[in-house]
């Protein structure tokens, strides 16, 4: 299947499974950046709740991420 024809597919899927779609690939680009593993990692991992990051600025910083590969 071509680029052009995997476009044409795509944009004819309802609205929630594009949404679906560039979670995965959101998560795939993520998984390639081994910086990104480790910050993740080291958060998941810190026990300091006064540490911890508010859902809010997690999304601050990811939609920065995401503009900003």
């Amino acid at each position: 299947m071509s680029m052009a024809e995997l476009i044409r597919e795509l944009a004819a899927l309802p609205s929630e499974r594009q949404d679906e779609l560039a979670a995965y690939l959101l998560h795939l680009r993520l998984e390639r950046n081994p910086a990104w593993r480790t910050e993740m990692t080291q958060r998941i991992d810190n026990h300091q709740p006064g540490q911890w990051v508010s859902l809010d600025d997690w999304k601050t910083e990811l939609k920065a991420a995401t503009e900003n590969p």
